[in-house]
């Protein structure tokens, strides 16, 4: 079939894009998520879960409450005063979970009056928000989320700031969508943020009109947010482009990051995309695991890499570390380990700059206006002269 089948794989297309630079910016949880995460992790629903009876265990509820907060406390909220509110449910281990939550919410607390100070991500978001349309008004942004109910939470923000936004989800008409993807591309759109759902549109979704995209969410199939990410990062693209994705600090994000990057190691480029949280499986230890906060950490994946950037506890002032042939490291001098068993599906990440949130300047002009909520960031740039990471 080569005689007549032109292959242009993303790897040829890489060359000719603009640089693209990637951000994993760390969160930190607001004292409302922390209380609510301690309340579910000290549920009897949860503990159970860490008993070894696995055949009929909740788990995957419990993750989705986790993750729920992780987004903003109100979705959780919603869904205690949904199970609360009807006679007819017979989820049981679901209404032992959210059982004595309400006493951790204010009294006055509703999910339909949600504030951004109660969500780590959330606050992060506003003022990064903020930023890109303070520094430069004339670049977009495509917001991405894999749930509804928190894409509603996103467009009500816009709305309460004024954004003029566009949106995309899964119940968005099919003869629809290419209109209004054509409507966001062009220069005369008045639409600074596109909504998009990760799960909408296919691959063949090009909103090159945007130079910035925000992933608020994690999905446990990487493919899924690889794809998400891609969006921008397309042929007719002519600017830097700019990605952030937002986690909260210590929590089960981070854990299904670390997922993330250790399935892309071992799979490659080939990933099971029927594989869905439904037919995940966890043995007790990757519960135990799961079910952690890690509230003394600034960022759970880089104490995973066992890079000595965090040795020195004077942060701000690396160059009094003693200069070194290795990588350097933006929170000192990364010396090595010779017997270092961090693992090596994460060893990419060495190779991306390490910045520790509020305890440095940061050249980027948007993540400078963020920091002060942000406990750690990793941040990697792909250039025509260096797309070897463009994939990870």
């Amino acid at each position: 079939t080569g005689l007549f089948i032109l292959r242009r794989t993303q790897e040829v297309i890489n060359k000719f894009l603009p640089p693209k630079k990637e951000s994993i910016i760390f969160c930190r949880p607001t004292a409302l998520q922390l209380e609510l995460y301690r309340k579910l992790l000290s549920s009897q629903v949860i503990r159970s879960c860490l008993q070894g009876r696995l055949e009929n265990s909740p788990h995957l509820i419990c993750i989705g409450a986790l993750k729920k907060l992780c987004n903003h406390p109100c979705l959780l909220f919603k869904a205690v005063k949904e199970k609360s509110c009807d006679p007819m449910n017979d989820e049981h281990d679901e209404s032992s979970l959210y059982e004595g939550l309400t006493d951790v919410f204010p009294q006055d607390y509703t999910s339909d009056t949600f504030s951004e100070t109660d969500s780590g991500k959330l606050r992060v978001l506003v003022k990064l928000l903020a930023a890109i349309h303070e520094l430069n008004s004339s670049e977009r942004v495509v917001l991405v989320s894999n749930y509804t109910q928190t894409l509603n939470i996103l467009q009500e923000t816009c709305k309460s700031y004024g954004y003029s936004y566009t949106r995309l989800d899964g119940h968005t008409p099919v003869s629809q969508r290419q209109h209004i993807v054509d409507s966001f591309n062009s220069k005369f759109s008045p639409a600074f943020i596109f909504l998009l759902s990760s799960k909408a549109g296919g691959v063949g979704l090009n909103l090159v009109g945007a130079s910035h995209l925000i992933l608020y969410d994690i999905d446990w199939n990487p493919a899924t947010d690889i794809q998400a990410m891609a969006r921008v990062w397309r042929d007719g693209q002519k600017h830097t482009v700019h990605i952030y994705r937002l986690l909260t600090t210590g929590s089960i994000e981070e854990k299904i990051y670390q997922r993330q990057i250790s399935k892309q190691d071992l799979s490659g480029a080939v990933v099971d995309l029927s594989k869905t949280s439904e037919h995940i499986h966890f043995s007790v230890e990757e519960l135990k695991n799961l079910f952690t906060l890690h509230e003394d950490s600034s960022c759970v994946t880089h104490d995973l890499l066992e890079c000595d950037c965090m040795g020195n506890k004077d942060h701000q002032n690396p160059s009094s570390e003693k200069p070194s042939a290795s990588r350097s490291c933006q929170l000192g001098q990364d010396q090595g380990k010779p017997n270092s068993k961090k693992p090596l599906s994460m060893s990419q990440l060495m190779q991306w700059k390490h910045f520790s949130g509020q305890h440095q300047a940061l050249a980027d002009p948007f993540l400078e206006r963020i920091k002060e909520n942000v406990s750690f960031i990793f941040q990697n740039v792909t250039s025509m002269q260096s797309t070897g990471l463009s994939n990870f």
